[in-house]
C-alpha cells in the first residue's frame, strides 16, 4: 500500500533506521524521485489514517484506548495537511469572541503528546490501494488504511463566486472572515459610512449560524442578507430547531431573500457603488471594493434583484477529495457514489477493499432506509469509534461489527447566549435561548479529543462566563448606585469568625487560613507564536530578573524601519493575569499589530505569595531590560527598535505599576543615554487614598475599608491608603515626582460606569495637571462601559475599538 503527497511518498515498509520510534525520513529534498517513510517495526501491524478531522483524529485516539496484545499494538500514522485539529461546529464562536483559536483548535502535537500515534502534516496526493488483489478478509496482512479525508467547499459555482466568495468549512476560512469583519468594522469605525454588508449564500445549518453569529456582532452598524433557492430555512432540521432560528433571524438586522438563486458576483462599478454617495466614503473604503450578487428567482411570481455587499459568504454544497486523488491510470479502483463518496459495507470497510476502511464525509453510507447519512460530526464520532474497534478486531481475527447510527439530535448556535437544541430521545422537546447555549457549550467541552484538553476548555469558558456574568453584575450595580442610602451601605452580614476562609477577594481569589490560595477557574493561558489574525509573532523571554513577552509586527522581519517600544502590564489587582492570558494576549496581538510596534508585555510575580513591591520590581527590571535592548543580545530589540520612541501603558493595577515605572524613570540616571520615554497610557487606573475625591463622597465607609484591605493584603508593608505607590499626590513630594515624569505625553482612560474607580481616573488627570508636569495631558472617557471592559466580554464591540484606536493613534503621534 503506497500514498504519494507532493514531493514525498508514503511506503508500508520495515525500517530500524528510526531509532526514536518514529518514521525514517531521508535529508533529500531534490525534485527527483520521492523520498521514504518507513515503519519503525518490521513485525507489529501498520495503519495509516489519512485525514485528522472528527473522523481521522477519534479513530486514531480509539485505537490507542484500547486493549493490545503485546505484538498486536499497531503503529498509527496520522497525515493531516493541518497542524492543528479544527472543532469545526464551533468555527462560529471564533467570530463572536466567545472562544480562542487555542480551545477548538488544538494542535495535534499537543493531543498527541501522550500517545503512540505518530503525526505528519503533509497533504495526499495519490491513492494507489492495492488490497483490492487479494481476496482475503483482511486478517493475513497486517497493514490498514482508514480514508477520512473529509469534504472541500464547493465554492467555483457560478460566475464570481470563486474569485470573490468566501467559503466557512476550515480554521483558515474562519480567520479570514474575522479579518475582514475587522478590517470593515475599523474602517468606518466613528465615520458618516453605509452600514457593513454581508451577503450569506445559502440557508442550512451553517448559513443560519453565521447570519445569527454576524449580524449579533454588527447589531445597528451592519446587515445580513442571506439567500436560499428554498423558500423556508434549514429544510432537513428538526422543526423546534427551524422555528427557534427563524424567530432570532427575524429579530435582528437580517434580510431574507428565500426562493432566490445566486447567477453571478460581480465587483461594483463606480456608478453602481451606493457608497460613493457618502462624503467620505474614500477614507472609509480606501482600496476596498463593492460586490453585486445578481439574484435570480427560483419559482414564478418573484422578481430578480441584484444585492451590494462587502463581502460574500458561500455554505452550499461540498465536494469530495476522494476522486482526484485516484490515479488516471485506474480511476475506479476505489468505488464512488455520485458525489464522489467513498461506496463502503455496514463495517466501514470499502467495498472491495477489505483493509481499507472510510468514514465520515469521505463514506457514503446509509440508514437501515436506504438513505444517505449526513455529512456531520455526529456520524463521524460515531464511526470512528467503530472504525476503532473494527480495526482492533480485524487485526485480532475476531469477527467486525456493522455501523448502526444512533441519532441523539441536533444543535445550532444563534448568538452569544442564544442556541437551539433538539434531542431525538425526548419527542418535541426544544431547548432555546441561554439555556441551549449552556448545553451546547456542555456537550461540545465533553466532545472535546482529550480529557486533558476538556479540562482546559471547561476552565476556560466557565472563567469567561463568571468574568462575564460579574461585568453583567457591575453595569447592573451601575444603574443603581449613584444614590446610595448610606443607612444601607453597609454589608448585611459580617464574616463568619469560625471561617476557615482568611481573605476573599472576589472575584479574583481566596485566600485560607492554612495558606492555600483559591484562584475560580484558574488562571488559562495561551503559547506565544504567530497569531492566525493579526499576523504578530510573539515569544516569552527572561528579561532581567523578570520575564515578558514581546511581540514583533508583521512584516517588521524583513524591513529597515526602526519601530517604538510599548511596555505593558497587565491588570488583574495584581493577584491575577499574565501576558499569556489569552484576552492580554489578543489584546496585544491587535495593539502591536495596528501600532506598528514592539511590544514587551510583563510576567510581573504576584500576590499574596509574591506581595508588592514584588511586581513594581520586576516591572522595572523589565524596562530597564527594554531600555538596553535585552542587555544587548535581543535581536528584535537590537535590530528593530526605536528607542527615542518609549511608551509605558498598562490597565487597571497595570495602570497602576505603569505610572510609578514612569516615576522611576524620571530619577536621576534611570533610563541609558538614547533613550526617550516618548508617553504614559494609563486605562482605568487603580488608584484610591484615605479621602474621597469627587463622586467618592457618596461612597458608604465599607469601600473605603474594602480598598484599604485589598491593599494592605497585596502590600503587608504599606504605610496605608496614602501610600505614594497608590496615592500618587499625596504630599509635596509625590506631587513633585509625578511632575518629573520624563515623557512628552500622558493619556488618561476612564469608563463611564467604572463605578469605584472613574473618579481616581479623573481625578489622576486634574492632579497631574496641577502638579506642574510640563507635558500634554489627554482624557478620554469610553460612553456606557464599566471596569476593564475591553477584557471582559465586549473585545469586539465599538468601545473596545475606539479605546484601542486611540491608544495606537497616541503611539504613533
Amino acid at each position: 500500500m503506497k500514498f504519494g503527497l507532493p514531493s514525498r511518498l508514503f511506503r508500508l515498509m520495515a525500517s530500524s533506521s528510526s531509532g526514536d520510534g518514529g518514521f525514517s525520513r531521508p535529508s533529500s529534498t531534490d525534485e527527483g524521485p520521492m523520498p521514504i517513510y518507513s515503519w519503525p517495526d518490521k513485525q507489529r501491524p501498520r495503519v495509516c489514517i489519512l485525514g485528522g478531522g472528527f473522523g481521522g483524529l477519534y479513530t486514531a485516539l480509539r485505537l490507542e484506548s484500547l486493549v493490545w496484545p503485546n505484538d498486536k499494538k499497531p503503529q498509527v500514522m496520522l497525515v493531516d495537511q493541518s497542524d492543528r485539529f479544527v472543532f469545526k461546529p464551533m468555527l462560529y464562536e471564533l467570530l463572536s469572541g466567545e472562544v480562542d483559536v487555542w480551545e477548538i483548535a488544538p494542535s495535534f502535537t499537543e493531543l498527541l503528546k501522550n500517545t503512540s500515534v505518530q503525526f505528519v502534516k503533509d497533504s495526499v496526493k495519490l491513492l494507489r490501494p492495492s488490497d483490492h488483489f487479494r481476496r482475503d478478509s483482511g486478517g493475513s496482512c497486517t497493514a490498514r488504511l482508514v480514508l477520512a479525508l473529509g469534504a472541500e467547499a464547493k465554492i467555483d459555482v457560478v460566475p464570481g463566486s470563486a474569485e470573490y466568495a468566501i467559503p466557512f468549512t476550515t480554521l483558515d476560512d474562519a480567520l479570514k472572515v474575522e479579518s475582514q469583519l475587522k478590517m470593515l468594522e475599523r474602517r468606518r469605525f466613528g465615520k458618516n459610512s453605509p452600514d457593513i454588508q454581508v451577503a450569506i449564500v445559502g440557508l442550512g445549518y451553517s448559513g443560519v449560524e453565521l447570519a445569527a453569529t454576524i449580524s449579533e456582532r454588527l447589531k445597528n452598524k451592519g446587515i445580513v442578507q442571506a439567500i436560499n433557492v428554498q423558500t423556508t430555512i434549514c429544510p432537513s432540521a428538526p422543526p423546534g430547531n427551524r422555528d427557534a432560528a427563524l424567530k432570532v433571524l427575524e429579530s435582528r438586522n437580517i434580510q431574507l431573500f428565500l426562493g432566490y438563486f445566486v447567477n453571478c458576483i460581480r465587483e461594483a462599478s463606480a456608478s453602481e457603488d451606493s457608497s460613493s454617495m457618502v462624503t467620505d466614503a474614500k477614507e472609509v473604503n480606501g482600496d476596498h471594493k463593492k460586490l453585486l450578487l445578481e439574484l435570480q428567482p427560483a419559482q414564478r411570481g418573484i422578481q430578480s434583484q441584484v444585492l451590494e455587499a462587502d463581502m460574500v459568504l458561500w455554505t452550499v454544497g461540498s465536494t469530495s477529495q476522494i476522486p482526484r486523488l485516484q490515479p488516471p491510470d485506474a480511476p475506479y479502483v476505489i468505488p464512488l457514489n455520485g458525489r464522489g463518496q467513498v461506496e463502503t459495507e455496514e463495517t466501514l470497510q470499502v467495498k472491495g477493499h477489505p483493509r481499507t476502511f472510510a468514514i465520515g464525509d469521505s463514506a457514503a453510507l446509509r440508514d437501515p432506509s436506504g438513505k444517505l447519512l449526513p455529512a456531520t460530526a455526529q456520524v463521524a464520532f460515531q464511526q470512528a469509534d467503530f472504525a476503532g474497534w473494527n480495526l482492533w478486531a480485524a487485526i485480532n481475527d475476531r469477527p467486525l461489527l456493522p455501523f448502526r447510527f444512533q441519532n441523539l439530535g441536533e444543535m445550532m448556535t444563534l448568538g452569544r447566549s442564544d442556541a437551539a437544541i433538539t434531542a431525538s430521545f425526548i419527542e418535541g422537546l426544544t431547548l432555546e435561548g441561554p439555556l441551549g447555549h449552556a448545553a451546547r457549550k456542555i456537550v461540545y467541552c465533553l466532545r472535546m479529543p482529550t480529557d486533558e484538553h476538556r479540562v482546559k476548555v471547561g476552565i476556560s469558558w466557565f472563567t469567561k462566563t463568571a468574568v462575564d456574568s460579574l461585568a453583567s453584575l457591575q453595569n447592573a450595580v451601575a444603574n443603581s448606585f449613584p444614590s446610595p442610602d448610606p443607612a444601607t451601605n453597609r454589608s448585611p452580614s459580617a464574616m463568619d469568625p469560625d471561617s476557615e476562609v482568611a481573605f476573599d477577594f472576589q472575584p479574583y481569589l481566596c485566600q485560607y487560613k492554612s495558606g492555600r490560595v483559591f484562584r475560580p477557574g484558574g488562571d488559562p493561558t495561551v503559547p506565544a507564536g504567530t497569531d492566525p489574525v493579526t499576523r504578530v509573532v510573539s515569544r516569552d523571554i527572561h528579561a532581567g530578573a523578570a520575564r515578558a513577552r514581546v511581540y514583533l509586527p508583521p512584516g517588521a522581519a524583513v524591513s529597515t524601519e526602526k519601530l517604538p517600544v510599548v511596555v505593558y502590564f497587565h491588570g488583574g489587582g495584581f493577584v491575577t493575569g499574565s501576558p499569556a492570558r489569552p484576552s492580554t494576549h489578543a489584546y496585544l496581538n491587535d495593539l502591536v499589530a495596528r501600532a506598528g510596534a514592539i511590544g514587551v508585555s510583563v510576567y510581573y510575580r504576584l500576590a499574596p505569595e509574591n506581595p508588592l513591591p514584588a511586581a513594581y520590581e520586576d516591572a522595572w527590571a523589565a524596562v530597564r531590560w527594554a531600555a538596553t535592548r535585552g542587555d544587548g543580545a535581543d535581536p528584535w530589540l537590537l535590530d528593530h527598535a526605536d528607542l527615542s520612541r518609549l511608551f509605558l501603558a498598562g490597565c487597571s493595577a497595570g495602570a497602576n505599576i505603569a505610572h510609578n515605572m514612569a516615576v522611576r524613570c524620571g530619577g536621576g540616571g534611570a533610563l541609558p543615554d538614547g533613550v526617550t520615554l516618548r508617553g504614559l497610557v494609563v486605562v482605568h487606573p487603580y488608584f484610591t487614598g484615605k479621602e474621597a475625591v469627587g463622586a467618592e463622597a457618596a461612597f458608604g465607609p465599607d469601600v473605603r475599608e474594602f480598598f484599604d484591605r485589598t491593599w494592605r493584603f497585596v502590600f503587608p508593608e504599606t504605610s496605608g491608603l496614602d501610600d505614594p505607590r497608590v496615592n500618587p499626590f499625596v504630599d509635596d513630594a509625590t506631587r513633585a515626582a509625578a511632575a518629573a515624569i520624563p515623557c512628552e505625553r500622558v493619556q488618561v482612560c476612564v469608563a463611564e460606569q467604572d463605578v469605584l474607580l472613574k473618579e481616581r481616573g479623573l481625578w489622576y488627570h486634574r492632579e497631574l495637571k496641577a502638579s506642574g508636569y510640563g507635558g500634554e495631558v489627554e482624557l478620554f472617557e469610553s460612553k456606557g462601559v464599566g471596569h476593564a471592559f475591553h477584557f471582559v466580554g465586549m473585545a469586539g464591540s465599538d468601545q473596545a475599538v475606539e479605546l484601542l484606536e486611540r491608544n495606537v493613534e497616541f503611539i504613533k503621534k
